[in-house]
């Protein structure tokens, strides 16, 4: 007995003595350093603002009811950047791609070497009607007041065409040649799934055999309070995205008069499986990106919660424990199931023939449209439901790209180039909602999202929401991060 107990101790100390000397050689990495001086660019701050002021007044609206857009918008779009960006329009190709999306190619001068792609987009998400009145300034009116530029786009993602625009403009004006060739996308329909505008330029890169030493995209953001526990500004950056698929589960059964219902009717059927659904959760686990992500954010919590992240080897079955009781937390650790849409029914007194329920499901890495659905099929457990995609797409989640190597340090550079005295962290995490580089994903492992503006107090809801604006200098922020990228990545 004396001789198990010894033992036990025994180990319990060196459990304890190897949790507290990983988390005591737990530091945080140095700041990425660029392999060379980027050329100092002269920006007009002012100048660049009135640009982007200008391409808001466009309404490049895409619609998620697939209903017509205002094509002349865009194409009002493309003549104001060509108009703005003189030396750039001179010096790259510009081919329209899918009638709307622009593909611009700068040749370098080393036709060896992997290209750079930088990805953007041309549209905006509609404003909704009764949120008019809430707004500083109109949503297309493109104004610069306050030393904001408002409208819709200047955060997503009219901000990241132009400040990219702007960037390739100051360095051609600088006598700047890239070594390697750099693609500009900027794709018409990334709010309703970049199908025809993205999709078609990669499937035309990949064509002409293009394997990008980088790809990046919107998707992470900088700023305060980001992430639970840590306060000071950091940079997530994200290096894979949820994929995604809509169900509609239809319901039927015999209808009839209320008064005489059977054992089985349509929308007791149809609640029963969304109940199910809801009952039965996607499972959790703390892997891939998000378990990426927890390590890099470990050397910047309080010593109570470091000492969990820096030995996640014995304690991640209660980190993520802790972790399931946030929603935001656990989403980024499974399939998220969502109810979105009900319809059923055409009077109070009578039994509907059919019943019907749109669910959403956000899928995690390691699974597959094919494996939702037929794990939604499992637990439904009801041959007389209907499940099928919405529209017969779905998107799988995004392959994870790589946190080592040259192409994550020279982002890493960029990034903490932003604010030199003070570099942000850059943690890798899984963006939950969508881009276009999602359609990289099969053919590089080195797509990165992450759109330099750094993010003040509600600045956040305003993407997709009301009184959308940028700062004239955190604008100038973005085109001196674009810049800092191009040199690097060109750097040998």
């Amino acid at each position: 007995m004396n001789r198990l107990l010894i033992f036990v101790l025994a180990v319990v100390v060196a459990i304890l003595s190897t949790m507290a000397v990983r988390t005591v050689l737990l530091q945080a990495p140095a700041a990425a350093i660029s392999a060379g001086t980027p050329t100092a660019l002269a920006i007009d701050s002012q100048g660049a603002a009135e640009r982007l002021a200008g391409a808001v007044r466009f309404p490049t609206v895409s619609l998620t009811s697939g209903g017509p857009i205002d094509t002349a918008a865009f194409r009002g779009l493309h003549a104001h950047l060509q108009t703005s960006f003189p030396r750039l329009h001179e010096t790259l190709t510009r081919d329209t791609v899918s009638s709307l999306s622009l593909l611009y190619t700068w040749q370098g001068s080393d036709a060896t070497l992997n290209p750079l792609v930088i990805m953007g987009h041309l549209d905006v998400v509609p404003v909704p009607e009764p949120s008019l009145g809430e707004w500083t300034h109109l949503p297309f009116a493109g104004d610069v007041a306050d030393g904001f530029v408002w409208g819709r786009g200047t955060l997503d993602d009219k901000v990241t065409v132009l400040a990219v625009l702007e960037a390739v403009e100051a360095l051609i004006n600088s006598g700047y040649t890239p070594r390697r060739t750099i693609y500009l996308t900027f794709g018409h329909d990334e709010e309703v799934g970049g199908r025809y505008g993205a999709r078609a330029i990669v499937d035309r890169l990949v064509a002409q055999g293009v394997k990008p030493e980088m790809v990046l995209d919107e998707g992470g953001f900088m700023g305060a309070g980001l992430l639970p526990g840590i306060a000071r500004r950091l940079a997530i950056v994200g290096i894979a995205e949820k994929g995604y698929v809509s169900l509609r589960l239809t319901s039927t059964a015999e209808g009839g008069h209320s008064s005489m219902p059977g054992t089985r009717t349509a929308v007791g059927a149809l609640a029963r499986a969304v109940t199910a659904l809801e009952a039965n959760p996607f499972p959790f686990a703390l892997e891939g990106p998000t378990r990426n992500m927890i390590e890099a954010m470990a050397p910047y919590l309080p010593v109570g919660q470091r000492v969990a992240m820096a030995n996640l080897w014995i304690t991640s079955p209660w980190v993520q424990r802790a972790l399931e009781k946030n929603p935001m937390s656990a989403a980024l650790m499974h399939t998220t199931t969502s109810p979105t849409m009900l319809a059923a029914g055409i009077k109070d007194n009578v039994l509907p023939p059919e019943a019907s329920a749109v669910v959403n499901f956000r899928i995690a890495p390691g699974e597959t449209v094919e494996s939702v659905i037929a794990r939604v099929t499992q637990v439904i457990g009801d041959s007389l439901i209907h499940i099928a995609p919405i529209d017969s797409v779905g998107v799988g989640p995004s392959a994870v790209s790589s946190v080592e190597g040259r192409a994550w340090n020279v982002l890493s550079a960029a990034v903490q180039g932003i604010s030199p005295s003070d570099p942000p962290p850059v943690i890798p995490y899984l963006v939950m909602g969508g881009t276009d580089a999602k359609y990289w994903g099969p053919h590089s492992d080195k797509v990165y999202r992450f759109l330099p503006i750094p993010l003040g107090d509600g600045d956040r809801a305003r993407v997709h929401g009301v009184n959308e604006r940028v700062s004239i200098p955190d604008f100038a922020t973005s085109v001196s991060f674009f810049a800092r990228l191009i040199q690097g990545i060109d750097q040998r």
